[in-house]
């Protein structure tokens, strides 16, 4: 399904997963640093530690995405307070729940649809499910990465709060990480939450006036919006170049070239697509490819047209890099049924002969990844980075 009809489904259905950012707590304690594979629920297949994934350290209040054993990037994140709200026969507990759990959907700019408890909270009457006043733009900062179980990653308008632990369960991230972090996961990339939260009995009023954000908070313009194609690209290619693997400047210019390519400037994809591999840093060419592979998933047709229409060199690098970061977002097998190979979301007699060459690419890139990783055991330190 496009991504922008996907959306408005996306939209209603974080009003089942994300009720509210409370849960009673889930299976806690750290995986075994031993074993490749880490238990996890029915909603997604078992972590594979040669892969990518996602930690969050309830006991540091850290997000960490990883590759491997890796840490590609890591940010502070706020989490729940511990706290219990009881109200007549109903009950809430703000933990952040340790556990595996599987990206379930992500979204630009969501909506945050405000639970009974936020009323209860604020002393105010509960209203009807589909009343307008649940409804606050703005409320999870600029973008969400749902979980399911009422847990969703989103970003803040108050970042100061970061590092410590605040929430009523979810985990609350910058909105610069948390535009980055939407870019780096796909539907069914593992969650890993490591550490245990103390449950520390009834809420205080203090407490509850400290942790409430449900203003509306009005969208912050994004200053490169302003800045044309061809500069966002050469300043791309500098900020790709940069040396030090903690430099984060490209995040946000590729970013707003993606949105802009996922539009209607096709300059701004082909340029994303023609720099796959180039940078400078291991790390930094590592993340850049999910971010292709998030073009790929939230604009396929558009992204195999463009591969047509780039150079055979950087056509071959950006279809590889496509299929290798989508792929090691999927932690289950090859051959399985919901396994996203990226030539099944666009099948080739739909595409007319602009589309061929792209489609060919990905399809041999896929067979490549075949060959070369089969049943996906090999260490990282192998893969020949």
């Amino acid at each position: 399904m496009p991504y922008d009809r996907f959306r408005g489904l996306a939209t209603a259905t974080a009003a089942l997963l994300l009720a509210g950012c409370s849960v009673l707590p889930g299976p806690s304690g750290r995986p075994d640093a031993g074993d490749p594979r880490v238990d996890a629920p029915e909603a997604g297949p078992p972590v594979r530690r040669d892969l990518k994934y996602v930690v969050v350290d309830v006991d540091a209040n850290e997000l960490r995405f990883m590759d491997g054993e890796r840490v590609l990037w890591r940010a502070p994140v706020g989490t729940g307070t511990g706290f219990r709200l009881s109200s007549g026969e109903r009950d809430w507990e703000f933990t952040t729940p340790s556990g595996t759990m599987h990206v379930q959907f992500k979204e630009l700019e969501p909506v945050w649809i405000l639970p009974d408890w936020y009323f209860i909270e604020n002393r105010r009457p509960v209203p009807a499910e589909d009343a307008p006043e649940r409804r606050i733009p703005g409320g999870l900062g600029a973008a969400a990465v749902y979980l399911g179980n009422e847990i969703a990653i989103h970003g803040t308008d108050r970042p100061e709060l970061l590092g410590r632990q605040v929430s009523h369960g979810c985990i609350r991230l910058s909105n610069e990480n948390v535009v980055r972090l939407f870019h780096n996961v796909q539907i069914g990339t593992p969650v890993v939450i490591v550490g245990r939260q103390a449950v520390l009995g009834e809420q205080p009023d203090s407490v509850a006036a400290f942790t409430r954000t449900a203003r509306r908070v009005p969208r912050t313009p994004n200053p490169l919006e302003r800045v044309g194609t061809s500069a966002l690209l050469t300043r791309l290619d500098r900020e790709l170049a940069a040396s030090a693997d903690s430099a984060r400047g490209w995040v946000m210019t590729a970013h707003t070239l993606l949105q802009r390519g996922l539009g209607d400037d096709a300059v701004a994809l082909r340029g994303l697509l023609g720099r796959a591999a180039q940078a400078a840093s291991p790390l930094r060419r590592e993340e850049y490819a999910t971010f292709l592979a998030d073009a790929y998933s939230r604009g396929s047709l558009r992204v195999v047209v463009s591969l047509n229409r780039i150079s055979d060199d950087a056509r071959e690098r950006a279809a590889g890099e496509i299929v290798r970061a989508t792929m090691e977002l999927w932690h289950g097998g090859l051959d399985e049924r919901l396994t996203p190979w990226p030539t099944r979301r666009v099948p080739r007699e739909r595409l007319g002969p602009e589309g061929q060459a792209g489609w060919g690419a990905l399809a041999s890139a896929e067979g490549a990844y075949r060959e070369r990783y089969g049943v996906r055991a090999t260490p990282p330190s192998a893969r020949g980075r």
